[in-house]
């Protein structure tokens, strides 16, 4: 049995495998993309997809195109050591086209003053705080939020002061756990901030629901529109989160998103062609959007929190209420594969946008007839008449009225 990889200048490579291991598995273990080789057993061509590596196999797979796979494969990579480590923050360097990536591992103080630091800056070059503005917080007590709770807690006085009230939305299971909501009152206990409670009722107030709010929602996730749920929860989040911001008289409305969730948007717009705000900064109607966590992954805060709050890591498992479409997962899934492709391309990634932005035209603004948000219109597809796309939809499905 031989399993050979021969490059485009034609050197070879043997990879490991086992009898029965499908070869698409093989070249996974290895770095090499399916679509990057033609493959041949015992000298004629095979489709990767169906073969499996066999006893007697003499496999062939020939790079198709000349570049140098090791980029990715291989990279050259410089390490900054340190005895027991809890996390390698790995960064790919461009130098005039040669790359580098450059490897620190950090020890459990160490991470905790890089993620404290990276936040402090996010806030400060980021410009997504800024002196005597108060903002609201969307805080369903997730990790992500509470997170965001506590590194303004502990890095209190190295970025603009402002007054703050965070926000739990309630209604639907998921967001009433327990654990969950304790998570988030315990948050802002810890930084001694307003905590206003968002109740179904006023959702159904906001929307115009002809039925309770988590009926509703039932009903969606039963039927052949469950793909909507997710992306209506999020929309009636932001809404409930704006009403406070604007009842309040407050500009700022700041989310828990944190870098890899930003990546995988960029993603879904990248493929979709949507028109999509600034990050880390938004200005859409009278209010700003802020995005403080955006240099800071989903692991990096999950190891953050379990380091300097482990009692606030006992939320519940995601319900059916918070688990999104398949696209959602594919989105994930590519983004988290692109942090390993290519180490720190979140930075590249929010650098380009924000750059592309000043050549495309003007966003176009309106309101909803129903919950009165404001949204973006999109070029080249039709938008319902005077009404958000959530708004839109809960109308056509008998849910809502105006």
């Amino acid at each position: 049995m031989s399993v050979v990889f021969i490059n485009k200048v034609g050197e070879s490579e043997s990879l490991a495998a086992r009898p029965g291991q499908p070869l698409r598995d093989v070249l996974r273990s290895h770095g090499i993309p399916a679509n990057a080789v033609l493959t041949y057993r015992d000298g004629k061509p095979m489709s990767e997809e169906v073969l499996t590596v066999g006893e007697d196999d003499l496999i062939t797979v020939r790079q198709v195109r000349h570049y140098d796979l090791d980029v990715t494969r291989k990279p050259v990579t410089r390490t900054y050591g340190t005895p027991e480590p809890v996390y390698t923050k790995r960064v790919l360097f461009d130098q005039a086209g040669e790359l580098e990536v450059r490897a620190e591992q950090l020890n459990a103080e160490a991470f905790v003053e890089y993620i404290e630091s990276t936040f402090v800056q996010s806030i400060t070059h980021g410009n997504t705080l800024r002196a005597g503005e108060g903002s609201v917080i969307g805080l369903s007590g997730g990790r992500d939020s509470v997170s965001y709770l506590k590194l303004l807690e502990r890095t209190r006085g190295r970025y603009p002061a402002g007054a703050m009230t965070a926000v739990t939305v309630t209604g639907l299971p998921d967001w009433d756990e327990p654990a969950t909501f304790e998570a988030a009152r315990r948050s802002c206990e810890g930084l001694g901030i307003e905590h206003a409670v968002v109740s179904g009722r006023e959702v159904e107030e906001t929307f115009r629901l002809r039925r309770p709010f988590v009926e509703a929602m039932n009903q969606l996730v039963a039927g052949e529109h469950r793909s909507m749920n997710m992306v209506i929860v999020h929309h009636v989040m932001r809404r409930m989160l704006e009403r406070v911001a604007q009842e309040q008289g407050t500009p700022v409305v700041a989310f828990g998103l944190n870098a890899d969730d930003l990546v995988a948007s960029l993603v879904t717009w990248f493929t979709s062609g949507y028109r999509m705000g600034g990050i880390p900064v938004r200005e859409i109607g009278s209010l700003r959007y802020v995005f403080p966590l955006y240099r800071i992954t989903k692991k990096e805060l999950t190891l953050y929190l379990e380091i300097v709050a482990p009692e606030l890591t006992r939320q519940g498992t995601p319900g059916r209420f918070t688990t999104g479409p398949d696209e959602r997962s594919l989105a994930y899934a590519v983004a988290d594969h692109l942090y390993d492709l290519w180490p720190g391309i979140d930075y590249y990634l929010v650098q380009a946008f924000t750059t592309s932005q000043r050549f495309m035209l003007p966003l176009l603004e309106e309101a909803c007839g129903i919950c009165e948000g404001v949204y973006l219109l999109q070029e080249g597809v039709p938008n319902p008449e005077g009404l958000c796309d959530i708004c839109g939809f809960l109308s056509k499905q008998g849910l809502s009225s105006r």
